[in-house]
């Protein structure tokens, strides 16, 4: 693709880099433990307040790249939650609706 390989320098850094991330007291891991737990906190001790959907400060730079982060990994079970909430829904609409025809009919045969 045109790109040239890292020095072994470079390539030895961006090793470390990554085993450092892995690590539960790196301090970009440890903030946004603390900062999902509080969410996830404030979300079931408390209604959930429009200040805590925003990102803290030292996170807004990297919001695109959490947030698309966290459609692809979490995609898959966003549309199971979503199809269990919309598709009960559905089918208790289309019941209402023909509950709604039957009783429309019966009055319109008693008329």
């Amino acid at each position: 693709i045109g790109l040239t390989a890292l020095s072994s320098e470079k390539t030895a850094s961006l090793i470390g880099q990554l085993r450092n991330i892995a690590k539960k007291e790196n301090c970009v891991v440890a903030s946004l433990v603390r900062w999902i737990r509080l969410f996830l906190k404030c979300c079931l001790v408390r209604r959930m307040q429009e200040s805590l959907l925003d990102f803290p400060g030292g996170f807004i730079f990297i919001k695109g790249v959490l947030m698309h982060h966290n459609q692809q990994v979490f995609s898959p079970c966003y549309d199971e939650i979503l199809r269990d909430i919309i598709l009960p829904a559905q089918a208790q609409e289309t019941q209402w609706s023909s509950q709604a025809r039957g009783r429309i009919g019966a009055v319109a045969a008693s008329l």
